[in-house]
């Protein structure tokens, strides 16, 4: 078990790689490592492994575990377990694309962990800070609904039980208290005008985020958590995602939220919310899922969902440039989702 990228040796990546059935008796005899997603990768190491040898891949993507703060709250989230019960269990299974994964492993006396992925480096890798067209969210739903509607055949009936629900101890304890001191941050360092209610409702967080919770887990599908631009990759019509940390349990439409109210710019999504979710039900045609719920879910989730770039601001201090106005961009879409769906009225 790997501890670090100084152990990704040409021996071990060539006994990992021969364990492929799609590769003909590779052989590994150089290997160079270098870093990558410095910005935007903060709870694990990314590294694009230069490969030379027989029968093998020019590059590969090495993921191990933080080496810094980050480390901790993924161990207390799970998140590393996750991913790799996502890529052992699930990816490959599902109909849903992901990058190719030659080895999920993790140790069994810590979170060491190692996962090693198919490059995707010819594929257009999206800009969350940009965001998305209504086309590629259009794409990226169709995967989710097909994922989402696997995970709850019959045949796959255990595959749940490896992922927790999106209202964990842990998420509550962490993520809800952390708001506040985010949300001062954004008003801060932002400057913005924000809609009343809104402004309200941030004040009253952790109050009412447990109603949205509650809301969230009512029904049961396999969810990405993180279904953010820079985790998509794009080939004209096709797409793989990555990056399963936050894998979870919880209603379809959560995953949906996330996707539309922060991933869009605000002059792309305005006025299509409604119609992307009915678009979403079509796909994953599910008659005990109605659109009245599904909209109401959305609505909680769109609300609710704010949490992850507002607790990410209270790290202000060492985020790099990029990351800062990732964050108040994501969250002036969030703010603006919320205002033009009136997504507080779901709240008592």
């Amino acid at each position: 078990m790997p501890r670090g990228i100084d152990d990704l040796t040409p021996e071990w990546l060539t006994e990992v790689l021969r364990a492929d059935p799609g590769l003909d008796a590779p052989a590994v005899e150089s290997v160079r490592a270098e870093r990558i997603a410095q910005e935007s990768g903060f709870s694990s190491l990314l590294y694009r492994l230069h490969l030379t040898g027989r029968g093998v891949p020019a590059s590969v993507i090495a993921k191990l575990p933080a080496d810094s703060a980050a480390r901790g709250a993924m161990e207390l989230l799970g998140g590393y377990r996750r991913e790799l019960a996502f890529y052992r269990d699930v990816a490959g299974h599902a109909p849903v694309g992901t990058a190719h994964v030659y080895t999920a492993r993790q140790a069994d006396d810590s979170s060491d962990f190692v996962l090693l992925l198919e490059d995707l480096r010819d594929w257009d890798n999206a800009d969350h800070l940009a965001g998305l067209s209504i086309e590629q969210a259009d794409l990226v739903i169709a995967n989710l609904a097909a994922l989402q509607a696997w995970s709850i055949e019959p045949a796959n009936g255990t595959v749940l039980e490896q992922f927790p629900s999106v209202s964990t101890h842990a998420v509550r304890e962490l993520l809800i208290p952390a708001f506040g001191p985010g949300w001062q941050v954004y008003r801060d360092k932002s400057g913005a005008t924000v809609p009343r209610p809104v402004a309200r409702f941030a004040q009253r967080f952790d109050e009412l985020a447990p109603q949205a919770l509650a809301a969230l887990t009512e029904h049961s599908v396999l969810l990405h958590g993180d279904i953010r631009a820079d985790n998509m990759f794009f080939d004209g019509a096709r797409l793989k995602v990555v990056d399963f940390q936050f894998a979870s349990v919880g209603c379809g439409a959560a995953d949906i939220a996330y996707l539309v109210s922060q991933g869009l710019p605000t002059v792309v999504r305005r006025g299509h919310d409604e119609s992307l979710v009915r678009g979403y039900l079509d796909r994953l045609n599910l008659d005990s899922y109605a659109f009245d719920a599904a909209w109401r879910h959305y609505r909680f989730a769109a609300a609710y969902l704010m949490v992850l770039p507002v607790v990410t601001l209270v790290g202000w201090q060492d985020l790099p440039e990029r990351s800062r106005s990732l964050c108040l961009e994501l969250i002036a879409r969030a703010i603006a989702t919320i205002d033009d769906i009136d997504a507080l009225e779901v709240f008592e």
